[in-house]
């Protein structure tokens, strides 16, 4: 009886989850944003995460990101106005190099 009810609730929840999903990713390219990825090789500790994201998250028209440890990337939702050059600059800043992913 449990694993019916358990299973039925874990069907709603990722169904649900899917479609909030689809909704998210619809409503970033309906308003014009674009998204970036950048592969920083320096990037080794969860302090290098916070700082990187912390400096981009600082640049007018970034809307939002998402480092990951693990790959070393940064994956960055920002408004058509911000350029590759600024977001390049502000990686920089913090002394780590960044390549285009």
């Amino acid at each position: 009886m449990y694993k019916k009810i358990l299973s039925c609730l874990l069907l709603a929840i990722s169904v649900l989850n899917v479609s909030y999903v689809s909704t998210a990713q619809a409503a970033t390219t309906q308003t014009g944003e674009r998204e970036v990825s950048f592969y920083i090789k320096e990037m080794t500790c969860q302090l290098c995460v916070y700082l990187v994201n912390k400096e981009l998250r600082a640049l007018d028209g970034v809307v939002k990101t998402k480092a990951d440890m693990n790959a070393h990337t940064v994956k960055i939702i920002a408004k058509p106005t911000v350029t590759n050059q600024q977001l390049i600059q502000a990686i920089e800043k913090l002394h780590y190099t960044a390549q285009l992913f």
